[in-house]
């Protein structure tokens, strides 16, 4: 693998975000913003991490993407992982689904839609919701 078809490989995103979080707790429902990066492992498998800033507390996930049908205009995806978040937060596994909406070879939409298991706290449920664009090199 040389170092430009890795490079080819590796994406940045960035969108808007909303937690609706289930079962009690210090956590309610917030909105805020998500930065990703991630790379191809493959045509079908990626590895990303995401950062968000919600209202008064931010999160870190490392997950899986796995594209299952596309890779045309529209392209569906499923993603696991893990999950945490900071201050009065919680942490566990993370699965959802999503899509890409390719504008071209490089500019994608995105929406994702992610259920996090809450581990560490009260917080039985945490639903995430999130919007926006992606970049492809």
């Amino acid at each position: 693998m040389t170092f430009f078809s890795i490079l080819a490989s590796i994406y940045l995103g960035a969108g808007g975000a909303l937690q609706l979080a289930q079962g009690g707790g210090d956590m309610s429902r917030k909105g805020g913003a998500c930065l990703r990066a991630g790379w191809y492992a493959s045509d079908f498998l990626a590895v990303e991490c995401e950062a968000g800033w919600l209202e008064n507390q931010s999160s870190l996930a490392v997950k899986g993407l796995w594209h299952w049908w596309g890779y045309e205009r529209f392209d569906p995806f499923f993603t696991f992982g893990g999950r945490g978040w900071f201050h009065d937060g919680d942490a566990g596994p993370c699965a959802g689904t999503g899509f890409f909406y390719h504008l071209d070879d490089h500019w994608s939409l995105r929406a994702d839609a992610e259920a996090t298991l809450g581990l560490e706290r009260d917080v039985e449920m945490i639903y995430s919701f999130g919007l926006g664009v992606q970049y492809e090199f």
